[in-house]
C-alpha cells in the first residue's frame, strides 16, 4: 500500500492541536489535583484524558513522519501542588467554555485533512467532545450554575422585513433572536475572560505580565458592560453569570509562558466570535461595535504576541521552505 505523506493542512492543523492541548493537559492536571466535588471531578478526568490523547496521539504521528515534536507545554509549566485558585464551579463554567472551542478544532481539523487516520481520529475526539459538552452541561444544570438564555415571547406570525430603517445605525427596534443569541454568548465567554485574567493577574509576579493580564480583565469587563446595555435597552434581563469563583490565592500556579499562551488562544477565539456575531447582526449599530471591539481585541493580541517573542515565549508553526535563501546559499 502506497504511504501518503501528510499535507500541508494536516502538520499545520495537528501541530495546532498539539499546543493547544499541551496546555490544557496542564491546566486540567491543576484542575482534578484540586477539585473536590465528585461529578466535576469526573468532566474534568474525562477532559482530562481526551486531551493527552490527542497529544500522544499527534507525537506519534509526528514522530512516524520524521516531523519534529513541537515543545508545547509541559509540567513545568505548572504547579500542581499550589493551593486552590479556582472554584469548582469556575472549573465547569471552563469546561464548558474549552469544549465548545474544542468541538469547532476538531471538527475544523477534520473537515481540512485527508489521511484516514487523522480523519478517524477527529472524526471520534469530535464525537468524544461532543459527548463531554452534554455532560458538562447536564451538570451544570443540576447544580444550577448554568446561566440560561432570556425567555422572551416573539410576534405570533412570521413577517418581512418592509423597510431598510430596519437595518439602520439609528434604528430603536428591539433586538430580534439572532442577536440576542450573539450578545447573550459573547457576554458569557467575557465573563470568563475576567475570571482568567483576573487569577492569572494575582499570581504572577513578572510586571509585563500583570499588567497585561490587568488591562485583559479591564477590556473584558468593559465589553460586558457595552453588549448587556445593548440588550437592556430592548427590555431583556441580560445574563447575570458570576465572576467571583477565584480564590484569594496569590501562589504561582501557571507558568507566564503558559498564561500568556492561553490569553493569544482567547483572544483569537474573541476575534471569531465577533466576526460571526458581526455578520448576522441587521442593526447596524451592533454591528459597529463588534467591529470597533474586535479591533480593541486584535491591538491587544498584537502586544500579547510582542511579549512572548520578546521573553522567547512564542514557538513558531511549521514552515515552507525558503527558496530564496536556499538558492542563494
Amino acid at each position: 500500500m502506497e504511504k501518503i505523506n501528510l499535507n500541508s493542512n494536516e502538520i499545520s492543523v495537528m501541530w495546532t492541536q498539539y499546543i493547544q492541548n499541551s496546555l490544557y493537559v496542564q491546566i486540567l492536571k491543576y484542575f482534578f489535583e484540586t477539585v473536590e466535588d465528585q461529578e466535576t471531578k469526573d468532566i474534568v478526568e474525562k477532559a482530562l484524558a481526551l486531551s493527552e490523547r490527542i497529544e500522544q496521539e499527534v507525537k506519534t504521528i509526528f514522530k512516524r513522519e520524521n516531523l519534529p515534536i513541537p515543545y508545547g507545554f509541559s509540567s513545568k509549566d505548572v504547579n500542581l501542588n499550589a493551593e486552590k485558585l479556582f472554584l469548582d464551579p469556575f472549573m465547569i463554567q471552563f469546561l464548558e467554555h474549552t469544549l465548545k472551542a474544542g468541538i469547532l478544532a476538531h471538527g475544523s481539523t477534520l473537515m481540512v485533512s485527508t489521511r484516514k487516520d487523522i480523519r478517524d481520529l477527529f472524526s471520534d475526539t469530535t464525537q468524544e467532545s461532543v459527548k463531554l459538552f452534554n455532560e458538562c452541561i447536564d451538570l451544570s444544570l443540576k447544580k444550577g450554575l448554568l446561566v440560561r438564555p432570556p425567555s422572551i415571547e416573539v410576534q405570533p406570525e412570521v413577517e418581512f422585513i418592509n423597510h431598510k430603517r430596519y437595518m439602520s445605525f439609528f434604528s430603536n427596534r428591539p433586538l430580534n433572536t439572532v442577536e440576542l443569541t450573539h450578545l447573550f454568548e459573547i457576554i458569557k465567554t467575557n465573563t470568563v475572560g475576567v475570571m482568567i485574567t483576573m487569577a492569572s493577574a494575582q499570581t504572577t509576579d513578572h510586571q509585563e505580565v500583570k499588567d497585561y493580564m490587568i488591562r485583559g480583565m479591564n477590556i473584558s469587563q468593559k465589553h460586558v458592560k457595552v453588549f448587556k446595555k445593548i440588550i437592556e435597552e430592548s427590555y431583556i434581563d441580560a445574563p447575570m453569570g458570576s465572576n467571583s469563583y477565584i480564590t484569594n490565592s496569590h501562589e504561582r500556579v501557571f507558568s507566564d509562558k503558559l498564561m500568556m499562551h492561553f490569553m493569544s488562544v482567547l483572544s483569537a477565539a474573541g476575534q471569531g466570535n465577533y466576526s460571526t456575531a458581526s455578520t448576522a447582526s441587521m442593526r447596524s449599530d451592533i454591528t459597529l461595535n463588534y467591529q470597533r471591539l474586535s479591533a480593541e481585541i486584535a491591538m491587544y493580541a498584537k502586544d500579547g504576541a510582542d511579549i512572548m517573542i520578546k521573553n522567547g515565549w512564542l514557538e513558531e508553526p511549521p514552515q515552507v521552505p525558503n527558496r530564496e535563501k536556499l538558492i542563494k546559499s
